[in-house]
This record gives C-alpha cells, sequence and structure tokens, in this order.
C-alpha cells in the first residue's frame, strides 16, 4: 500500500542533500586543520603516519635551533679572535717600530699597553649565554641535538683537543 506522504523526489532530494552536506563537513575539516586527514577516524594508517612525521620535523625544529645556538656561539669566538688579531697585528707593528732607532719608546709602551688592555677587554665580553671560549676558562661543551642522550655535538677549546688527540 502507498502513501499519500510519500513525495520520492523529495525523498532523494533529501538523500543527495545528505550526501553534499557530509562532503562538505570533510572539506571544512580538511580546510581548518590543513590535512586530508585529520583525524585517525579519517585513514588510522596514514593518519599514525603523519603523526610520527609530525614528531620528527618538531625534533628536527629541535636540532635546528641547538645548532643555531651552537652556530652563534662560534660565531662571536670568531668575530672575538679575528678582532684580537688585528689588535695584535697593531702591536706587532708597534713593538717592530720600537726597535729603530731615535723613536719615543715610552710613548709605543703606552701604545702597547693600550692595545693589552683592547685585546682583555674583547676577549672578556666575547661572551654568549655566559660562554667564553676566548678567556681560558672554556674547556669544553656538549650540544643536545637530538632526542636521545647519545646525541650531542661536542666543542672543545684548541688546547682540551690536542690533550685529547695526544693523550
Amino acid at each position: 500500500m502507498s502513501s499519500i506522504l510519500t513525495n520520492t523526489s523529495a525523498m532523494v532530494a533529501l538523500q543527495t542533500m545528505k550526501g553534499i552536506n557530509a562532503n562538505l563537513n570533510k572539506t571544512q575539516s580538511d580546510i581548518s586543520t590543513g590535512k586530508s586527514v585529520a583525524t585517525a577516524r579519517d585513514n588510522a594508517a596514514v593518519w599514525a603516519i603523519s603523526k610520527v612525521m609530525e614528531s620528527d620535523a618538531n625534533g628536527f625544529k629541535g636540532i635546528s635551533d641547538s645548532l643555531a645556538v651552537g652556530s652563534a656561539t662560534l660565531t662571536v669566538a670568531r668575530q672575538a679572535s679575528e678582532s684580537v688579531t688585528k689588535l695584535l697585528t697593531e702591536m706587532k707593528v708597534k713593538i717592530v717600530s720600537a726597535q729603530a732607532e731615535n723613536v719615543d719608546r715610552s710613548k709605543i709602551q703606552t701604545d702597547v699597553d693600550a692595545l693589552t688592555a683592547q685585546i682583555e677587554s674583547v676577549v672578556g665580553a666575547a661572551q654568549f649565554n655566559g660562554l667564553n671560549l676566548l678567556d681560558g676558562s672554556f674547556t669544553s661543551q656538549s650540544f643536545q641535538i637530538g632526542a636521545n642522550a647519545n646525541q650531542t655535538i661536542d666543542i672543545a677549546s684548541i688546547g682540551d683537543a690536542r690533550a685529547s688527540a695526544l693523550g
């Protein structure tokens, strides 16, 4: 027996509308998360792989940050070393000129003392996060770059590196 209230065209339209609405919800979820698989319900295998990849990407960001800190530390030390090298070159010029006759060695000594004070100032100021690679107090530093304890980069002072190479 058929009913007067059954409108097959309306029922087909309603089913089509439900399908469109479901697809719209999925598309909105994809857009809001930026991912085609937003939850484990969408595709459990792909979602699990994406979570591992997200974790790896965050780990790589941490590694990158640690390497940037190490690089910045070494940049400070390098720039200070270059400044000290320039000052030592100036000091050498003064000392060589002091060996000539008829020069005022006391003025040259004053200049050498001033250059020595500048070198001490540069060495004292060559710090990054409280770490000074030039003042002689630094022996070695280990930077954690990975998630595991053995994923580090070790930086040693020249004297410390020579001692470990010889020892």
